[in-house]
């Protein structure tokens, strides 16, 4: 046991040993320091801007932007690197953030801000008037906003775990409020003060929230992008849908010229093999966009000759069984366009429980009672402050307000890749409800994983730019969308589907009332019945992938055997850490790696 004990402490003394290195690495990158601007807007704010620029390399050079709310500061390691190497870097503090002056309005600014800010670096000496744009999460969603100014110097963009609309996607997901998440985040940024602002417009509308979309931009749009996301993200179907808007809603600079790369992460997983309460295979971490990012940079800032547009236009993972190294699944697969060709297959809700391909015949409605003072709580799922990834269900699914429903035992693999929406008939004894649907991949010995999930406010079922309440007593057909997910259940396993109506505190349990958000005084208990007889078929819709189509999709090959470079191809800075867990132990520094795997060697 002391042997095992001095063993396992040398192990962490010396993965300590080998952090605090490439720690130094990082910090010290080439020793180039900044120089601030305190760049003007056209309303006068100025914003607090680092250029970091090569000693060495010829000038004017294509030029990296990153844009943040998190301190400028805390990029000083990747902006001094890339310099050393040669690329020109930028780092700018947002408006009403750190260094820059204003208020901060919470994405509002980016729109003007972004496309300001990249024209006056392209009028500076050392830019060749080619700008890319980098990041992920807050850094991402501000380069979707300034891409709908059509900046005539912005050359192309990385984009990840990010939305083009923030309220389709972060704060009115179905309609509800998406609050811990939302209130959560901005308190720890010190932005409350939006909130209230945020709620008063819960019902979407272009004069209020067109600064923080480009859904009604997609024209302005004229640039290739890589958008690379996960399955458990936040933003998960917000990567999905900014590919497909570049990809074939945009002006003609970007028809056509994007990437999409889906894993299986949740929003900071990308570099982890852990995902929620499943550990998947070490092929799951994100070890070949980086490439891919450069040499998308070194083809649109400096006209190289690279193979990037030759790369199919859609990387995914598909996911399975992490249990069995046999399964099917758990690998990376490619698609030249999303979603992937399937058959849509209903799966229907049966009286008795279970999930069935077949029609239902004539059944009795199952009701259950939601307590807005007892809502089911969120379990895993597309979270950012509450634990998130794919989570064991059977907790929530043994409540009496959980309509639970399971296919038999498979026979064989089954495989659903893209987009999946529920079909439900429902009514209420309230004026207003929420109905959230799960869908679950049951293990042989009984755990309940999740795979996806969604939510409906009954009063934005026909759109959430007004209101509709409901009659009581009245049945309707809605839809939920689960948003998107690729999966393979193993032979042994069963597919589930939950049905409820709450998930907190990931969205705001609806008290069953007339009044708007945070607007009641009080709460009803809801009623709420689901119809599962041959005219009301209650069902979820899988995007079925047959297995012959299956076995053809798993010839893979690594990435970086497909990349070629016109300029010297640059050594990244790998690292194992990620791999075995240990940077997981250490969650201070998961802001200092999360790009250590963009660093040139």
């Amino acid at each position: 046991m002391e042997k095992l004990f001095m063993k396992q402490k040398n192990k962490i003394a010396t993965a300590m040993v080998l952090i605090c290195v490439l720690l130094l690495s990082l910090l010290l990158a080439g020793c180039v320091k900044p120089t601030e601007y305190m760049v003007p807007m056209r309303d006068g704010v100025n914003l607090a801007t680092d250029v970091y620029l090569p000693k060495t390399s010829d000038l004017p050079h294509g030029v990296i932007l990153i844009r943040t709310p998190y301190n400028k500061d805390g990029i000083a390691f990747l902006g001094s690197n890339w310099a050393t190497h040669g690329w020109p870097t930028v780092a700018q503090d947002v408006r009403g953030r750190y260094a820059s002056e204003g208020n901060d309005t919470v994405f509002r600014s980016d729109h003007a801000d972004g496309p300001d800010t990249i024209a006056w670096i392209a009028n500076q000496s050392w830019c060749n008037g080619k700008i890319a744009t980098f990041g992920g999460s807050a850094l991402g969603i501000v380069q979707y906003l300034a891409a709908g100014g059509n900046p005539p110097n912005l050359a192309c963009q990385y984009i990840q775990v990010a939305t083009p609309n923030l309220y389709k996607h972060a704060m009115y997901p179905g309609g509800e409020f998406r609050k811990n998440m939302i209130e959560e985040w901005l308190k720890s940024q010190g932005s409350s003060y939006v909130l209230p602002d945020i709620i008063a417009h819960e019902n979407y509308t272009l004069g209020y929230w067109t600064n923080v979309t480009i859904d009604d931009k997609w024209q302005q749009v004229n640039v290739p992008a890589i958008h690379i996301g996960g399955w458990y993200d936040i933003f998960s179907q917000g990567t999905i849908d900014g590919f497909l808007g570049y990809q074939h809603l945009a002006g003609p600079g970007a028809i056509g010229k994007s990437k999409l790369i889906m894993g299986p992460w949740t929003h900071a997983g990308a570099q982890s093999t852990k995902q929620g309460e499943l550990t998947y295979p070490k092929n799951s971490v994100d070890n070949f966009s980086q490439a891919l990012f450069w040499q998308m940079v070194d083809e649109y800032t400096m006209g190289g000759a690279t193979t990037f547009d030759q790369w199919p236009a859609v990387t995914y993972y598909v996911m399975g069984d992490v249990t069995h190294s046999n399964a099917p699944g758990n690998e990376w697969r490619y698609a030249n366009d999303w979603p992937i060709p399937c058959t849509e297959q209903a799966w229907y809700f049966k009286a008795d429980g279970t999930l069935q391909t077949t029609p239902p015949g004539s059944y009795s409605p199952l009701s259950f009672t939601y307590d807005p003072e007892y809502p089911v709580p969120t379990v895993g799922g597309g979270n950012l402050e509450i634990p998130a990834g794919p989570f064991d269900q059977q907790a929530v699914e043994n409540r009496d307000d959980v309509l639970v429903f399971t296919s038999p035992v498979l026979t064989a693999p089954y495989e659903a890749t893209g987009p999946i929406k529920a079909r439900l008939y429902v009514s209420s004894n309230c004026t207003d409800t929420d109905f959230t649907v799960k869908l679950t991949d049951v293990y042989p010995d009984g755990r309940s994983m999740l795979i996806t999930d969604g939510i409906l406010r009954m009063r934005n079922r026909n759109g959430t730019d007004h209101w509709e309440l409901m009659e009581p007593g009245t049945v309707y057909q809605i839809e939920v969308d689960l948003w998107s997910t690729s999966y393979i259940w193993s032979t042994g396993h069963r597919i589930r589907v939950d049905v409820s109506s709450s998930n907190y505190p990931r969205c705001l349990n609806n008290p069953n009332t007339a009044d708007g958000i945070y607007k009641n005084t009080t709460y009803k208990l809801a009623r709420n019945t689901v119809y599962v007889d041959s005219g009301r078929p209650s069902c979820l819709f899988l995007p079925e992938i047959p297995q012959n189509l299956t076995t053809a999709h798993q010839q893979w090959v690594h990435p970086s055997q497909l990349l070629t470079f016109s300029q010297k191809k640059p050594d990244l800075v790998t690292s194992s850490l990620w791999n075995n867990g240990l940077i997981d132990r250490f969650p201070l520094l998961h802001d200092l790696f999360e790009y250590h795997s963009f660093m040139i060697q």
